[in-house]
């Protein structure tokens, strides 16, 4: 593992700087590194994913455990550093691309599911953790280092100030479990705040049944996007599905819903209702 001593000699060396736009905050505790690899359940047989690899500060301790790693790096000059450094490796495969903008089928074609192993830049954490969960057939877990705020938000319970449709959206592909605190001097830059490592494992099967996923879906968002109005007055105000508010009034009392409850109340099981109730008609 890079020191914070030897990542300023690269830097003169290749003439970079870290981005800030970019997130790029590089690990340098060897600590932490070896919790993170310990962690991520590692075997010989396995294909990793790493997103962001940065300057390999995980990449060449995971290559020496598994059959393959796949680092996406979407920084041109980070790509080039760390090629220099991969070239002697042949189970490191390094893509130069946005993750999100890729393809993750093209990424690692075939039916063999991936690890993926990411330090995610902040400014992007939740989309790229939309598109894994959306991806979550190709996937077999995924060990993310987190800004705190997410962590807490993927992990939140209702009536809480992090629950929200990503902890419902997130908890129906997912089990999701925080597993420990990284201090924010532990990176080089230091980041303004601490970090959380979750571990995300796909779900064979939902923690509830209902008739159609995208009404659940879309009941959460839009229950979410006026959290201060009670479910029934935001369903109402978004026309939704063209129901009238004692539609909606009557659709909540079979599910066993009061009127005059938030969406930041109800649990994904109490969402699963109200949706069973819309598919029914």
């Amino acid at each position: 593992m890079l020191s914070k001593s030897e990542i300023k000699s690269l830097e003169e060396k290749f003439g970079f700087r870290p981005q800030k736009r970019l997130g790029q905050n590089f690990l340098t505790d060897g600590n932490i590194k070896n919790k993170l690899l310990e962690a991520a359940e590692l075997k010989n047989d396995d294909a990793v994913l790493e997103i962001g690899p940065g300057l390999g500060q995980l990449t060449f301790d995971i290559s020496a455990r598994v059959k393959e790693v796949i680092a996406v790096e979407f920084d041109k000059k980070l790509f080039l550093i760390l090629s220099d450094f991969a070239k002697d490796f042949k189970n490191i495969r390094l893509i130069h691309e946005d993750f999100l903008k890729s393809d993750l089928r093209s990424i690692a074609p075939g039916n063999k599911k991936l690890k993926v192993i990411s330090n995610l830049p902040y400014y992007i954490s939740t989309p790229i953790i939309l598109k894994l969960l959306e991806n979550k057939d190709r996937m077999e877990l995924a060990l993310l280092t987190l800004q705190k705020e997410v962590a807490d938000r993927l992990t939140a319970q209702p009536n809480s100030r992090d629950y929200g449709s990503l902890t419902l959206f997130a908890s129906f592909h997912a089990g999701i479990k925080k597993l420990f605190n990284i201090k924010k001097n532990s990176f080089y830059p230091i980041p303004k705040i601490d970090s959380t490592v979750i571990m995300l494992k796909p779900r064979t099967e939902p923690p509830v049944k209902v008739m159609d996923e995208s009404i659940l879906l879309e009941l959460i968002r839009i229950g979410f996007s006026s959290r201060r109005k009670t479910l029934i007055n935001a369903l109402s105000a978004k026309g939704y599905k063209g129901l009238s508010k004692d539609a909606i009034q009557r659709i909540l009392r079979e599910a066993g819903i009061s009127e005059n409850t938030r969406a930041e109340a109800l649990s994904l099981a109490d969402f699963a209702a109200i949706s069973n109730r819309v598919s029914r008609g």
